[in-house]
């Protein structure tokens, strides 16, 4: 496959959701963007093989998850070397404290507040990350009055 073809493929961005309408509307985000949703199956996948073989440009995760937790899946994808550095954006309801935060962003996560966040935001942190910027290069600000939606 040549460069031009390869240059020309979808990025794509795996979302660990157990929520469906949240998951349909993280994929919905994606895709409008650009980018290629896949929505992780989380019923018995494991997830270091699932980012092998689809190698994401960016994870979006949850943390409140029914078989497993994100936390979990994140230290898995840490602590393998074909996975550890596959920029990972958490979108959780759990509401964390500023340890846990700045934990994450030890590991290079970006945190989302779900509630608390609007679309935006995550498509300026699905950006960011694809683009490479850590969590910690990344400030979080208010988007500019010149491109907010008039409401």
């Amino acid at each position: 496959m040549g460069k031009t073809a390869k240059a020309e493929e979808k990025k794509s961005v795996l979302i660990v959701e157990d929520s469906l309408d949240f998951s349909n509307l993280l994929k919905f985000i994606v895709e409008d963007d650009g980018y290629k949703g896949v929505q992780f199956p989380i019923a018995g996948e494991d997830i270091v093989t699932a980012v092998k073989e689809l190698k994401p440009g960016v994870i979006l995760m949850d943390l409140a998850l029914r078989r497993k937790g994100g936390l979990e899946f994140i230290s898995d994808l840490r602590n393998d070397p074909g996975t550890k550095d596959v920029p990972v954006i958490v979108i959780t309801g759990r509401d964390l404290g500023q340890r846990e935060v700045l934990d994450l962003q030890s590991r290079g996560v970006r945190y989302l507040r779900k509630g608390r966040v609007e679309m935006h935001e995550i498509r300026r942190e699905i950006r960011n990350a694809m683009l490479g910027k850590s969590a910690a290069e990344v400030p979080v600000k208010a988007k500019p009055a010149a491109e907010r939606t008039p409401k």
